[in-house]
């Protein structure tokens, strides 16, 4: 192996100011071309999903689908969430659906919903065909509520107990269901019709006798999101109330998903750059948008910020002899 070759591999090819590495970027661009796909996954092997995500966004749109599909089973599909939306929405339009279709059960029910929403018709329907009935449901009820709103945000995945039972089944169910969220640190507890009565963690609950009934040891003193919330509003509640999680209810009070801080911060950083690109005159960008583009739309703030520059530079002038 030559010796460029090694420092590609090594955790000096991600820097901690700048990201991936040039001399990363074109060993797996050097890669792809040569179809060694084995190459492709010894060089990316150690990077985490921000890392894969910026490697995807800096390698030529001609290899991003390459690049997921040479890695294979191994790539990790929460890279996506991790991806500027104009390179993921052109990723997902290069990619077969059956990656489509496997991204989209790996993803939380948030980040699937855009993915599948960024797709032509004929996609999405072959994508939600692919589905599950549990995960296809799921989608469907995440796309059916308008955009930047608690409905969309939310995850669908959560658990979800009766008051009566005890620590024991709720330990012994939790072991024996295949289709629990991935990570969770909270119980919810609901009554009959699916109202939530209160929240458990996951860390009393594992220190309670296994014949304590939950009712017992659950905090019935709750904050909830109602589904239609608008995105600023929920991250108004975590960070008033220091939420690190939030029940979704729809407009019955019936217990449809979860919002978690995660996903909270992402808006609140995304809402933050909207205000401070709205102060400076800028709209959206990407990645992708041409220097022409990006330099169009900031020449109204450049042309006053020249302005002020050259007032400024007259006024100093004028009182040069005072000064």
């Amino acid at each position: 192996m030559s010796e460029q070759a090694e420092i590609a591999v090594t955790p000096d090819a991600v820097t901690a100011d700048s990201g991936i590495g040039a001399v990363l970027v074109n060993n797996v661009s050097d890669a792809l071309g040569a179809l060694d796909e084995a190459r492709v996954c010894a060089l990316v092997e150690d990077l985490r999903a921000p890392d894969l995500a910026d490697l995807i966004e800096l390698l030529q749109p001609g290899e991003r689908s390459a690049f997921v599909q040479a890695l294979g089973k191994d790539f990790d599909y929460d890279v996506l969430s991790e991806l500027d939306e104009t390179v993921r929405d052109q990723l997902a339009e290069e990619l077969p659906n059956e990656y489509l279709a496997l991204a989209v059960t790996e993803l939380d029910t948030d980040d699937a919903a855009y993915l599948v929403e960024s797709l032509e018709p004929e996609d999405q329907a072959e994508v939600l065909a692919r589905l599950s009935a549990t995960d296809r449901t799921a989608l469907l009820r995440n796309l059916e509520y308008e955009e930047e709103t608690a409905g969309r945000l939310m995850q669908s995945d959560f658990v979800a107990v009766a008051p009566f039972w005890d620590v024991g089944q709720v330990i012994d169910y939790m072991r024996d269901t295949d289709d629990l969220p991935e990570h969770f640190s909270e119980i919810f507890v609901v009554d009959p019709s699916f109202k939530v009565m209160g929240t458990v963690d996951l860390s009393r609950l594992l220190r309670s006798k296994r014949q304590t009934r939950i009712e017992e040891i659950m905090d019935d003193d709750i904050v909830t999101v109602v589904a239609t919330d608008d995105q600023e509003e929920v991250g108004r509640k975590f960070e008033r109330y220091d939420l690190m999680s939030a029940p979704v209810v729809d407009e019955n009070n019936r217990l449809v998903g979860v919002v978690t801080v995660d996903d909270v911060v992402e808006v609140i950083q995304s809402e933050a750059d909207e205000d401070i690109r709205r102060l400076g005159g800028v709209g959206d960008e990407s990645v992708l948008d041409t220097v022409f583009y990006t330099t169009r739309n900031r020449f109204i703030w450049l042309l006053v910020n020249l302005g002020t520059a050259v007032l400024a530079s007259a006024v100093i002038k004028l009182f040069d002899a005072s000064i």
